[in-house]
């Protein structure tokens, strides 16, 4: 397949695409009180399905990427996409909160085993030199779903908050319509019959790959995870720092929160371009200690009591921002080490790497919390300093830029 062959918006596509995950999380959100009082039930049992959501999406994740390598990404896409329209119809129109909870577990899934199909495709089409610039396109599309699904959550509220669902609905059904209609098969080896015991194998060849005699292709993972983990951690804490440690108003959270999303769009944008004519692992091992130096920063204003939220805001925007140029140049080295035949496995084993630590700190800090902002970032400089310790061996990491 040449490039000539795609859709003139292929790139628009695939971040529409993998936006699927933050739009059904994020649109929802706003809705809780709301939702929780339509229901009869606590805020506290509708909060649930979002954790729920997270586990089906990676969930997704983990077996749509394996899966789309042997039978395709289309018909991957497709059965994905079609399971999260019909889930988000059935939640519009449920009236128990328990129902809700398992559907959502249902429609995460769904959009998981869908939207893992976009890196995937991207390392399909494009050569090894050139993903990286292309994966960074990607994400920054994605990365606009965070600012604008909220205000599209809230806005759709004053038409219930079924409306919101009805609107997963519609634009999942657009997907749907691009993939069946305009958007071409891009896996161009032989494919095979399904066989879910061979997962296990395809996964295995991800993990255990040697280069020079070393497990690089794991440590790469583990590094890439723990960088963009500090991302979750923060917003994970996001409604604590800001809104109960430093008394901000609901309105003013938004819009210091959406500072984080219009940072990583920017990051992502300048990412594309230094992935042009700069190595990505250049790239990631600077990136990744200079967000390994503002998060000390931020952990010594925090332990000598300095910290202000006029300080801690552009602070946490630059480790935050960090991620949306990391991620791009870290998932293009990793996954340059593969051959498209293993695109999907490796791009669930990368994201889901970066979903699992990133979740794990998180709640690491949940458990560690005290009412003082020392617990974030404790996990914070533990996931830099584990990310920076793993950078060590990668310096042996050469991957030949004309691989396919």
């Amino acid at each position: 397949m040449t490039n000539r062959s795609l859709p003139r918006y292929f790139l628009l596509y695939l971040g529409a695409l993998v936006a699927l995950g933050p739009v059904a999380m994020d649109a929802y959100l706003p809705a809780l009180p709301t939702m929780a009082d339509k229901l009869g039930v606590s805020i506290a049992t509708l909060s649930a399905s979002v954790s729920t959501f997270l586990v089906g999406f990676a969930f997704g994740q983990l077996l749509g990427g394996p899966i789309s390598d042997q039978i395709g990404r289309k018909p991957v896409c497709l059965f994905g996409t079609g399971l999260f329209i019909v889930t988000s119809a059935a939640i519009a129109a449920s009236e128990s909160a328990s129902v809700i909870n398992s559907l959502r577990l249902l429609q995460a899934f769904g959009g998981g085993f869908a939207s893992i199909t976009a890196m995937a495709q991207v390392r399909d089409v494009y050569p090894a030199e050139e993903i990286g610039s292309r994966f960074a396109t990607v994400m920054m599309v994605m990365m606009t779903a965070p600012v604008i699904a909220p205000i599209v959550g809230t806005g759709l509220l004053h038409w219930g908050w079924q409306a919101i669902f009805i609107f997963q609905v519609i634009y999942a059904l657009l997907l749907l319509i691009i993939m069946w209609r305009v958007s071409p098969e891009t896996l161009q080896h032989k494919k095979t019959a399904l066989s879910l015991g061979r997962i296990v194998q395809q996964y295995a060849a991800i993990i255990l790959h040697r280069h020079q005699g070393r497990f690089l292709a794991a440590v790469f993972a583990l590094s890439i995870g723990c960088a963009a983990g500090v991302l979750l951690i923060f917003v994970t804490h996001a409604s604590f720092t800001y809104m109960t440690y430093f008394g901000v108003s609901e309105g003013v959270f938004s819009l210091l929160f959406g500072l984080n999303a219009i940072g990583l769009i920017a990051a992502n944008w300048l990412s594309a371009r230094l992935l042009k004519f700069i190595d990505p692992l250049q790239i990631f091992r600077v990136v990744v200690m200079a967000q390994a130096a503002a998060v000390l920063i931020l952990a010594l204003l925090v332990y000598i009591d300095a910290l202000s939220l006029v300080l801690a805001v552009p602070l946490i925007v630059f480790i935050v921002s960090c991620v949306g140029i990391s991620n791009p140049a870290g998932a293009a080295r990793f996954m340059a080490m593969f051959t498209p035949q293993q695109g999907g496995s490796a791009a669930a084993i990368q994201l889901v790497a970066m979903f699992v630590l990133g979740s794990a700190m998180g709640a690491l800090a949940s458990h560690w919390h005290d009412g003082s902002l020392k617990p974030m970032i404790h996990t914070m400089l533990l996931s830099v300093a584990l990310s920076s310790v793993l950078l060590i061996p990668l310096r042996r990491l050469q991957v030949p830029k004309a691989r396919r």
